[in-house]
């Protein structure tokens, strides 16, 4: 749909505040001020869940000779022109390996499977903000 209303779209965290880069194994890496350490998308079964599909993502990423947060992004990328990607970082380092995402080729059968991964859990208690 908004590929045909020419309307671009901005993937809202697209590296999963850090999930996506294969570099969060455990909700104790966070410090007590960290706010993913509260977070119901780092907590819990919820954690379980989500890890095991960084792990697909990392399997491809092994696949395609990248780095899981650059799979991340060249899959949104290959979703077309109109996806405008803004993946947060605090280092120079990361910055040029997402930026390298956009040289990364996944084969259809890469992008398939991450097409086909379960949907995640969900990362908020969406049903006391609706009320």
């Amino acid at each position: 749909m908004l590929r045909e209303l020419g309307i671009g779209f901005v993937p809202y965290s697209p590296l999963g505040h850090g999930f996506l880069t294969g570099t969060v194994r455990s909700p104790e890496q966070f410090d007590d001020t960290d706010w993913r350490k509260s977070n119901p998308r780092f907590t819990g079964e919820n954690f379980q869940r989500n890890l095991a599909l960084a792990d697909e993502v990392q399997v491809i990423a092994a696949e395609a000779g990248a780095s899981p947060a650059q799979v991340a992004l060249a899959w949104l990328l290959a979703r077309g022109e109109h996806i405008a990607l803004i993946p947060g970082t605090k280092r120079v380092a990361r910055v040029e390996e997402n930026v390298a995402a956009d040289g990364i080729e996944l084969t259809a059968e890469q992008i398939d499977k991450l097409n086909n991964l379960p949907r995640p859990p969900a990362s908020t208690t969406t049903k006391s903000r609706c009320r």
